[in-house]
Protein backbone atom coordinates (compact mmCIF):
# COMPACT_ATOMS: atom_id res chain seq x y z
CA UNK A 1 0.00 0.00 0.00
CA UNK A 2 1.15 3.46 -1.13
CA UNK A 3 0.33 6.45 0.26
CA UNK A 4 -0.07 9.73 -1.78
CA UNK A 5 0.08 13.23 0.31
CA UNK A 6 0.64 17.04 -0.76
CA UNK A 7 0.92 20.07 0.82
CA UNK A 8 -0.54 23.03 -1.10
CA UNK A 9 0.07 26.70 -0.07
CA UNK A 10 -2.22 29.27 -1.17
CA UNK A 11 -2.66 33.02 -1.58
CA UNK A 12 -5.96 34.51 -1.81
CA UNK A 13 -5.92 37.99 -2.71
CA UNK A 14 -9.79 38.31 -2.80
CA UNK A 15 -10.33 37.38 0.58
CA UNK A 16 -11.11 40.46 2.66
CA UNK A 17 -12.13 38.61 6.23
CA UNK A 18 -11.62 35.00 7.56
CA UNK A 19 -15.34 34.18 6.08
CA UNK A 20 -14.08 35.12 2.55
CA UNK A 21 -11.53 32.81 3.29
CA UNK A 22 -13.49 29.81 5.14
CA UNK A 23 -15.70 29.97 2.32
CA UNK A 24 -13.35 30.07 -0.78
CA UNK A 25 -11.12 26.95 1.08
CA UNK A 26 -14.49 25.26 1.65
CA UNK A 27 -15.89 24.85 -1.67
CA UNK A 28 -12.21 23.88 -2.41
CA UNK A 29 -12.28 21.00 -0.06
CA UNK A 30 -15.48 20.32 -1.28
CA UNK A 31 -14.95 20.30 -4.77
CA UNK A 32 -11.62 17.87 -3.97
CA UNK A 33 -13.67 15.62 -1.97
CA UNK A 34 -16.32 15.51 -5.05
CA UNK A 35 -14.04 15.23 -8.26
CA UNK A 36 -10.82 12.85 -6.88
CA UNK A 37 -12.26 11.69 -3.84
CA UNK A 38 -9.12 12.19 -1.75
CA UNK A 39 -9.47 13.35 2.07
CA UNK A 40 -8.67 17.11 2.03
CA UNK A 41 -9.04 19.34 4.56
CA UNK A 42 -7.06 22.27 5.76
CA UNK A 43 -3.87 22.08 7.47
CA UNK A 44 -2.18 25.56 8.52
CA UNK A 45 -2.98 29.05 8.29
CA UNK A 46 -6.43 29.46 9.48
CA UNK A 47 -5.98 32.72 11.56
CA UNK A 48 -4.19 34.68 8.34
CA UNK A 49 -6.68 35.71 5.65
CA UNK A 50 -5.06 35.70 2.60
CA UNK A 51 -2.71 32.15 3.05
CA UNK A 52 -4.36 28.97 3.23
CA UNK A 53 -2.97 25.49 3.47
CA UNK A 54 -4.43 22.74 2.53
CA UNK A 55 -3.53 18.89 2.51
CA UNK A 56 -5.09 16.40 0.46
CA UNK A 57 -3.82 12.06 0.63
CA UNK A 58 -5.41 9.21 -1.30
CA UNK A 59 -3.95 5.43 -0.98
CA UNK A 60 -3.25 3.42 -4.01
CA UNK A 61 -0.88 0.41 -5.10
CA UNK A 62 0.91 1.79 -7.83
CA UNK A 63 3.30 4.46 -7.69
CA UNK A 64 2.29 6.12 -11.10
CA UNK A 65 -0.96 5.89 -10.91
CA UNK A 66 -0.64 8.08 -7.39
CA UNK A 67 1.26 10.30 -9.27
CA UNK A 68 -0.88 11.34 -12.15
CA UNK A 69 -3.52 11.46 -9.60
CA UNK A 70 -1.69 14.36 -7.89
CA UNK A 71 -0.46 15.84 -10.75
CA UNK A 72 -3.86 16.14 -12.29
CA UNK A 73 -5.12 17.22 -8.94
CA UNK A 74 -2.48 20.06 -9.02
CA UNK A 75 -3.62 21.13 -12.48
CA UNK A 76 -7.41 21.28 -11.09
CA UNK A 77 -6.05 23.47 -8.28
CA UNK A 78 -4.14 25.68 -10.64
CA UNK A 79 -7.81 26.29 -12.58
CA UNK A 80 -9.48 28.56 -9.94
CA UNK A 81 -8.75 32.30 -10.29
CA UNK A 82 -9.89 32.74 -6.59
CA UNK A 83 -6.47 32.18 -5.10
CA UNK A 84 -3.11 31.14 -6.83
CA UNK A 85 -0.28 28.27 -5.61
CA UNK A 86 2.48 29.49 -4.06
CA UNK A 87 4.29 26.45 -3.15
CA UNK A 88 3.67 22.56 -3.05
CA UNK A 89 5.26 19.72 -1.98
CA UNK A 90 4.30 16.13 -2.93
CA UNK A 91 5.04 12.85 -0.95
CA UNK A 92 4.25 9.26 -2.38
CA UNK A 93 5.45 6.30 0.47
Amino acid sequence: MLIASCEIKLYLPGAATLKDKRNIIKSLLQKSRNKFDFSAAEVDAQDYIQTAVIGVAVVGNDYNYLQSRMDKYLNFIESFPEFSVTNYEVTIS
